[in-house]
C-alpha cells in the first residue's frame, strides 16, 4: 500500500493498517507462490500441492480485489495482445472437445492443462508484484533445479542404478522432465546477480554461488544423457549473446574480446557434452557401440513422426482433440514401441491435437511472449532489458528442448507459466511506474 503523492500529512491510522494488510498479502502470496512451485517440481503429493496452489490463488484474488478498491495502485493488466493470444490458444483449445475422438479425455486434460496453467500463471503475475517477490520466485525456482540436480547426481552416480529414465522417474517425473526444468531456469541465473531490484547484485559470494550452481545444473544434465538438452542451452546461450551484444553495443565495444570468449568457452562446452552425451546414449542403445550418426539415423521419432503425418492429413485443420496423448493407442499398435504414445514435437504435437488452427494459436501465443520481452529489452531501463533479455532466452530454450519432445504438461507446463508469469507480471509493473513517475514527477513510491 503507497499513500498518494498528493495526500497531506501524515498518513492515518486507517492507512497504516491497510498498508499492513496489503504488505501481509503480498508476502502470503509470494510465499504459498513458491511453496507451490516447490512442491510442483519435487513432490508428487497432490494434496499439499494443491493445498498450496488454492491459498496462494485465494491471496492473490484477496489481493487483487483489495488493489482496485482499497489501494491506489491497481494491478497492471496485462498487454491486450497478450491476452488475446492466451485466450485464442485456451478458446480452441476448449473448442476441440466438440469433434475430439474422446470428449471425456479431452475435458480432463483441459482442466489440468489449461484451466489450472492458466490459473498458475494468474497466481504468479499477481505474486510477482513488488522486487522482493520476483526475486523470491526466481531464487526459489533456482534453489529447487538445484536439490533436484543433486539428488540426480547421488542418484545416478550411485553404483548399480536402473538408468536415468527409471531413476529420475522419482524426482520430476523422468529425464524428459527434469531436462526441460533445467533449460527453463537456466536462462534465469544472471538475473541472480544483477544489481537490484531484480538480483541479488554481483557481489563475490553471489558470483560464486551462481557460478556454483551453474556448473552443478550442468553435471545433472549431463547425467541425464538427454541429447537435446544441449542443442537448446547452446541456441539460449547464442540468442542471449547476440541480443545483449545489440542492447549493450556500447560495453561490447570497449571489450570484444571479453564477450566473445565466454560466448565460445560456453558454445564449446555445450559441444563437447553434447557429443559425449550421445555417444553413451549411442553405446545404451546399440550394445556398446559409439555410432553416434547410427543413433540419429535409427530414433524411433522419426518414424513416429511419419504415423503422426499421416494421421494429420485425416484431420487437417481441427485435430482429433485437445489432449497430448489423444492417439496414444493408436500410435503405440502402428509404431510398435511402448513408449512412443505421443508426437515427441510441441508443434506437431499441437497439430495433432487442435490442427492447423491451434499450431497458429500457439504460434501467436509465443509470439505475444517474445514480443512482450523484446520491447523489456528495448526499453532504456537497464533492469527491464535484463528481465526481456532472459524471457527471451527461456523462450528459445524451451521451444528448442521441444522439438524432439511436448513437456508443456503436467509439472513442466506449470513451471513454464509461472516462470512467464512472474517476468513479464513484474516488468509490466515496472513499466507502469515508469510511466507514472514520467506524468507525476512529485510522487513517491515505496522503496525495495
Amino acid at each position: 500500500m503507497r499513500s498518494r503523492p498528493d495526500a497531506a500529512g501524515p498518513p492515518s491510522r486507517a492507512a497504516l493498517v491497510r498498508a499492513r494488510v496489503f504488505a501481509l498479502l503480498q508476502f502470503s502470496v509470494a510465499f504459498w507462490a513458491c511453496t507451490y512451485f516447490a512442491l510442483v517440481a519435487i513432490s508428487g503429493h497432490t494434496y499439499f500441492r494443491s493445498l498450496a496452489f488454492g491459498l496462494a490463488a485465494a491471496f492473490a484474488l484477496w489481493l487483487v480485489l483489495g488493489s482496485l478498491f482499497s489501494d491506489n495502485e491497481p494491478m497492471p493488466v496485462p498487454d491486450g495482445f497478450l491476452l488475446a493470444a492466451i485466450l485464442a490458444w485456451a478458446g480452441w483449445s476448449a473448442v476441440s472437445v466438440a469433434w475430439s475422438i474422446n470428449p471425456a479425455f479431452s475435458r480432463a486434460e483441459l482442466g489440468t492443462e489449461v484451466g489450472w496453467g492458466l490459473a498458475t500463471a494468474g497466481t504468479f503475475y499477481v505474486a510477482a508484484r513488488a522486487p522482493a517477490p520476483f526475486r523470491a520466485i526466481n531464487a526459489t525456482a533456482i534453489a529447487v533445479a538445484a536439490f533436484l540436480s543433486v539428488l540426480a547426481v547421488q542418484l545416478l552416480t550411485a553404483p548399480g542404478n536402473a538408468g536415468p529414465e527409471v531413476v529420475l522417474q522419482r524426482s520430476h517425473a523422468g529425464v524428459g522432465a527434469f531436462s526441460t526444468l533445467l533449460v527453463l531456469v537456466v536462462p534465469l541465473l544472471p538475473l541472480l546477480v544483477a544489481p537490484r531490484p531484480v538480483g541479488f547484485g554481483a557481489g563475490p559470494w553471489q558470483v560464486a554461488a551462481a557460478v556454483a550452481v551453474f556448473a552443478l545444473l550442468l553435471v545433472a544434465a549431463r547425467l541425464t544423457e538427454n541429447r537435446m538438452i544441449w542443442v537448446a542451452l547452446a541456441a539460449g546461450f547464442l540468442v542471449a549473446a547476440l541480443l545483449a551484444a545489440w542492447r549493450w553495443r556500447a560495453r561490447l565495444a570497449r571489450a570484444p574480446l571479453r564477450w566473445g570468449a565466454v560466448l565460445l568457452v560456453l558454445l564449446v562446452v555445450l559441444a563437447a557434452l553434447f557429443v559425449d552425451a550421445a555417444r553413451e546414449r549411442a553405446r545404451a542403445d546399440f550394445s556398446g557401440r559409439t555410432d553416434v550418426a547410427r543413433a540419429i539415423a535409427d530414433d524411433p521419432r522419426l518414424v513416429l513422426w511419419q504415423h503422426t503425418f499421416e494421421r494429420i492429413r485425416e484431420r487437417p485443420w481441427t485435430g482429433f482433440g485437445f489432449g497430448k496423448s489423444i492417439l496414444r493407442e493408436q500410435l503405440r499398435a502402428e509404431t510398435g514401441h511402448p513408449l512412443l504414445l505421443h508426437a515427441h514435437n510441441l508443434f506437431v504435437s499441437q497439430w495433432l491435437q487442435t490442427g492447423a488452427v491451434g499450431v497458429a494459436t500457439l504460434l501467436a501465443l509465443l509470439a505475444a511472449l517474445s514480443w512482450r520481452y523484446w520491447r523489456f529489452l528495448r526499453d532504456p531501463d537497464g533492469t527491464l532489458a535484463a528481465i526481456g533479455l532472459a524471457g527471451l532466452a527461456m523462450l528459445t530454450t524451451f521451444v528448442v528442448k521441444n522439438l524432439t519432445d511436448d513437456f508443456m504438461v503436467r509439472p513442466t507446463s506449470k513451471e513454464f507459466w509461472a516462470l512467464n508469469a512472474c517476468l513479464v507480471g513484474y516488468g509490466i509493473r515496472r513499466v507502469r511506474i515508469a510511466r507514472s513517475a514520467a506524468t507525476q514527477p512529485t510522487a513517491r513510491f515505496a522503496p525495495d
